[in-house]
């Protein structure tokens, strides 16, 4: 526990340091697997062009998110994002693409979901400071085409 805490305390300083965004968040897919998620963020959402890292983990259910044990996650969906943002007073909007990665956690290898696949997203973002984002997601092929799989998400986090 103190490990998670000690990682925490780096993380919070580098985004205060470094305007960075870190956050948490939930979310749910409206059609596919019709599954809940929660994840983390972390990068330099800004007006302009920009990256962030996000990470997600399905959940059978949102009451699964009390009985998450950090030892037995074994994958995670990891998605680097290039964003695009717009910001207009303390308000910022975003649309970002990102391919499909899977983080084999165990073994400590990544791989490409798809090389015809990739994550779109557009959200509006509020705060200075203290960040509330509201999202969607889509799963798009190379050729612009969605599969119909759709995703709205929110969050909560600390940006400058």
């Amino acid at each position: 526990m103190k490990r998670i805490i000690l990682i925490l305390l780096v993380i919070f300083l580098v985004s205060i340091s470094f305007g960075f965004e870190i956050s948490a968040l939930g979310g749910m897919e409206l059609s596919g697997k019709n599954r809940p998620y929660i994840g983390a963020r972390i990068g330099t959402l800004s007006g302009g062009v920009s990256l962030m890292l996000e990470a997600y983990y399905p959940l059978s259910s949102f009451e699964d998110v009390q009985n998450v044990n950090v030892d037995q996650v074994r994958f995670l969906e990891i998605d680097p994002y290039l964003y695009l943002g717009l910001p207009i007073s303390s308000t910022l909007i975003y649309v970002g693409v990102a391919p499909i990665v899977i983080l084999d956690i165990a073994n400590v290898d990544f791989a490409l979901y798809s090389s015809e696949l990739f994550h779109a997203k557009a959200g509006i973002r509020f705060g200075q400071g203290i960040v509330f984002f509201v999202e969607g997601l889509t799963t798009l092929t190379t050729s612009f085409e969605t599969l119909g799989i759709y995703a709205v998400s929110a969050g909560l986090g600390i940006g400058l």
